[in-house]
């Protein structure tokens, strides 16, 4: 089984990754067979057959202003003044692909990473506290801490995403609420794709914005640029299911099948994990696909804000508002977690969700990033996947070349359980 799922996920990664809403996929219908007939993606990345017309989208929220902060981007545009690679880059650069043309408007770059440590740390929220958040599942730098930085995240730790300890060209950071299965365990996800994407520099909507005084750009992701999505603990608003959120369109849940790599669904998507069951299509040794798409409308002033939100916000009607006119690459991210008779008896539900008695299971859904890529190998991908307009996966970077580790060289790890009780 594990080397069909293993093949599978190769073969999704390879082919640009089945699971992304950006484009025209081959779904599954309500008994589970798979059609490939004409699709249409959905704001919400609900796929439909035929001529069947999209949900009407909630009302469009105007920006929140942004919090005045001391966080300001010293270099400008560019972000934090960047610090460069402190061991032998060539040595991870190796021979790739050959550059592929997108079939989209955007040009991609694509990369899967493993689950990392689980820790109750959050160093966007509660910086130099460890211990103070609810428990999170680590993506990316296998070093971050309560105390990470900038600084510390890009001259320290390896990366789940290119499989190392020690050094790694992509140290970016990411993390999201825990999966608890309601026996005393967090379930490890067991895996994560990884999807930046962003019109090329030269289209001309990216001058394009909601204030017709303001000439908007697209640039690259700032060095050391981070931000969070979703539920909101301090307001109690924001997430997967709240209709007025522009979260509501941004992420969610989906059951998925392991045959397929994840590309095949079940179930279509949902909105809490409590949907999914609901539904009775997600069948046993499925995957329950965790996806978020971050914003992508920057203020260019701020790296981040008092909120952690404020200063990048989702475009509204697709165009950036005069007030955060640069757009930098949306990051889409989904992780795969294999469901067990856990799952199944209702039990499973975010670290998040036990901070918030009364919710429903998956509800307070929200992810963080904090941006640490080497600037070389940044540079590389925006230059010729993004700006090249191609289609760049499992860590090829467009020029015939690719990040070593990025790809599946063996299966990933199925269902691994983590005690609470182990859990600093």
């Amino acid at each position: 089984m594990k080397s069909r799922v293993f093949v599978a996920i190769c073969a999704m990664l390879i082919s640009g990754c089945k699971s992304d809403t950006s484009a025209p996929v081959a779904t599954a219908d309500a008994t589970g067979s798979v059609a490939a007939a004409k699709v249409t993606t959905c704001p919400d990345g609900t796929v439909l057959k035929g001529n069947k017309n999209c949900p009407t989208a909630p009302p469009v929220v105007s920006s929140p202003t942004t919090v005045s902060t001391d966080l300001t981007a010293p270099a400008g545009l560019t972000g934090e003044v960047a610090i460069a690679d402190n061991f032998d880059l060539s040595n991870w650069l190796e021979p790739g692909e050959s550059p592929v043309a997108s079939p989209d408007e955007v040009g991609a770059y694509r990369f899967n990473c493993l689950a990392g440590h689980i820790a109750r740390n959050d160093p966007i929220v509660y910086p130099g506290q460890p211990g103070k958040s609810h428990i999170h599942q680590f993506f990316g730098n296998t070093n971050t801490d309560a105390n990470s930085n900038y600084s510390s995240l890009r001259t320290t730790g390896g990366s789940t995403c290119t499989r190392s300890t020690g050094t790694s060209p992509q140290r970016s950071a990411y993390w999201m609420p825990a999966m608890l299965d309601g026996a005393g365990n967090v379930v490890k996800a067991d895996w994560m794709n990884t999807y930046y994407k962003q019109l090329p520099a030269n289209d001309p909507n990216c001058k394009i914005t909601l204030d017709p005084a303001v000439t908007g750009r697209c640039i690259g992701m700032p060095n050391g640029i981070r931000f969070i999505l979703g539920y909101n603990m301090a307001t109690m608003s924001g997430g997967p299911a709240d209709v007025n959120s522009r979260d509501y369109w941004a992420m969610g849940y989906d059951c998925v099948s392991k045959a397929s790599g994840g590309g095949d669904s079940y179930t279509g998507i949902k909105r809490t994990i409590t949907d999914i069951l609901a539904t009775g299509k997600c069948p046993a040794g499925a995957w329950l696909r965790v996806f978020v798409a971050f914003p992508q409308c920057w203020d260019g002033k701020n790296l981040d804000s008092a909120d952690h939100r404020s200063h990048i916000v989702m475009p509204p009607q697709s165009i950036c508002p005069g007030d955060h006119p640069y757009r930098v690459p949306e990051i889409a991210v989904s992780a795969f977690f294999t469901v067990d008779a856990n799952f199944f008896a209702g039990k499973w539900r975010l670290a998040s969700d036990e901070m918030m008695p009364g919710t429903v299971p998956g509800s307070t859904l929200h992810m963080d990033y904090w941006e640490a890529w080497s600037p070389t190998i940044k540079d590389l991908w925006q230059k010729n996947c993004i700006d090249g307009h191609l289609t760049c996966s499992i860590g090829n970077v467009g020029d015939g070349r690719k990040v070593k580790g990025m790809g599946f060289d063996a299966p990933p790890p199925d269902h691994v359980l983590v005690p609470i009780s182990s859990i600093q």
